[in-house]
């Protein structure tokens, strides 16, 4: 899938814009501030209703507007269809959804059709960070990837709040284990996924970091939310009074983790943060091509000053791999620049107005 047109109003700095991008390559150039990483949020918020700076709406609204609105053209390259999206968001926090032409009430069908991945400058928090951000990385891919994960993660997230809410309120120990059943049979099913996903997300990056010939070697593993030797209904047993301790349920997908080991060390204990960087790039590639080689579907992506976070030859060698995978791509920098042998399409951005050319 590809964008072939976008409309934005009242999203931070951007009052009013809009771009035709290429299929391929298109860079974004403007001073600092001038909106040029407001454009790539908006494509992310296109795709998962949120930018991948924050979550918060009221960041996002233009100063004295009341919503931003944003649209879009797309098309499937594949089967030359076209759909057409719309998200609006208030500040009052209510939300409207349209996909072709017709109100949605969740955003994940244009997830699914509008796989969006993000390369931005906070890269390391990956591996610096807890484990949310990592298990909401494990979850993008596999959200792409398997077709079950995400009515797995549905029936878990409901049943695990009431489990929850039931904790809360010192329900009796039959309300709480009410839940039980249906969050093992879902929990279950979302390990899995991930486990398998996991797997095959290590030897694409193994073979992908031997080919951009880095000095160091990462090993994924991936910890489910338990202990090891158990399944999840033996986990919740014994965690029961752990969970009434805490008023919470304690053991689950919810806990799990992805650990990132270069020689059997985390690799925040022994990477450089240069190290750290390459390694996350790394990872996300990794994932772009493994939903490529899967689906045979590239995903869009947005590279937010991508130069300021990386050298001159690893960034190089980070977009000639994307170039190989014939992604849609949307970069930023403070100036114009070029790629070898890759045709670019130049927009500028000054005052809030959005251009064509440089």
């Amino acid at each position: 899938m590809i964008l072939t047109q976008i409309d934005i109003r009242g999203l931070r700095n951007l009052r009013e814009a809009s771009l035709s991008p290429a299929p391929g390559f298109n860079l974004i150039t403007g001073a600092n501030g001038a909106g040029k990483s407001s454009v790539l949020e908006a494509i992310h918020c296109l795709s998962v209703g949120h930018s991948f700076r924050t979550r918060k709406v009221r960041e996002l609204i233009t100063r004295g507007e009341d919503e931003f609105t944003l649209a879009c053209q797309m098309l499937d390259v594949a089967s030359e269809q076209t759909h057409r999206s719309g998200l609006r968001r208030h500040r009052d926090g209510t939300t409207e959804l349209r996909l072709d032409y017709e109100e949605i009430r969740s955003i994940a069908p244009i997830t699914q059709i509008l796989p969006v991945k993000a390369l931005t400058p906070d890269s390391h928090a990956l591996i610096q960070d807890g484990p949310s951000g990592r298990r909401s990385f494990i979850d993008w891919g596999t959200f792409h990837v398997e077709q079950g994960f995400f009515d797995a993660w549905k029936v878990y997230r409901r049943a695990l709040s009431q489990r929850n809410q039931s904790l809360k309120d010192n329900a009796p120990d039959s309300e709480v284990n009410s839940w039980d059943e249906q969050l093992v049979s879902a929990g279950t099913q979302l390990d899995a996924f991930r486990r398998n996903y996991t797997v095959s997300l290590q030897s694409t990056l193994t073979e992908l970091l031997r080919s951009m010939e880095t000095v160091f070697h990462v090993e994924l593993s991936y910890r489910s939310g338990w202990s090891d030797g158990i399944d999840m209904a033996e986990a919740l047993a014994k965690s029961f009074q752990n969970c009434r301790r805490f008023r919470t349920t304690t053991v689950g997908p919810h806990r799990a983790e992805l650990q990132i080991s270069t020689d059997g060390v985390l690799a925040r204990q022994i990477l450089s943060r240069g190290q750290q960087k390459l390694l996350v790039y790394a990872m996300h590639l990794a994932q772009l091509i493994l939903l490529h080689t899967i689906t045979n579907k590239p995903a869009i992506v947005l590279c937010d000053d991508l130069p300021s976070e990386l050298d001159r030859e690893q960034s190089g060698k980070i977009l000639g791999q994307i170039a190989q995978l014939n992604s849609q791509v949307f970069l930023t920098s403070t100036e114009p620049q070029s790629l070898e042998n890759t045709p670019i399409e130049m927009f500028s951005i000054a005052g809030g107005e959005l251009r064509k050319g440089v």
